[in-house]
């Protein structure tokens, strides 16, 4: 005596609707939030940077800066990179004895300044491409 699978599947048309399944509003509102949720993900990966920075103290005297700088940091430093100062943007243009030599700022004379050197930008996405 032979036993009958009865999982064999559709045999006539009339045996279709048994199989469609309801989906309900709250299955569809979290697919909804989960799509929208990776394509924020993925958009900020590539619009946000993560920044690599050097803080120190900065002293101003006629528009020329002079920067305190560790010389463990100094191998870090090239000719481009942006340095901020009082919220005000300046760039490294090239070394004189090893010490950076930055651009003028239009700030008072002073050495009770803070800056701030940006060494790397990468975006999140880059870990993945590279």
């Amino acid at each position: 005596m032979s036993k009958k699978n009865k999982n064999i599947g559709i045999t006539n048309p009339d045996e279709l609707n048994k199989h469609l399944q309801y989906t309900s509003i709250t299955t569809w509102i979290v697919l909804g939030a989960v799509i929208l949720s990776l394509a924020g993900l993925f958009t900020w990966s590539f619009v946000y940077k993560i920044q690599e920075k050097i803080f120190g103290k900065a002293s101003i005297s006629s528009g020329a800066v002079t920067l305190t700088i560790e010389e463990s940091q100094k191998s870090r430093l090239a000719v481009g990179q942006k340095v901020y100062i009082a919220d005000k943007v300046g760039e490294i243009l090239s070394f004189d004895d090893g010490n950076p030599v930055v651009s003028l700022f239009d700030l008072e004379d002073g050495s009770n300044y803070t800056y701030t050197i940006v060494i790397k930008e990468m975006r999140p996405i880059d870990f993945l491409i590279k």
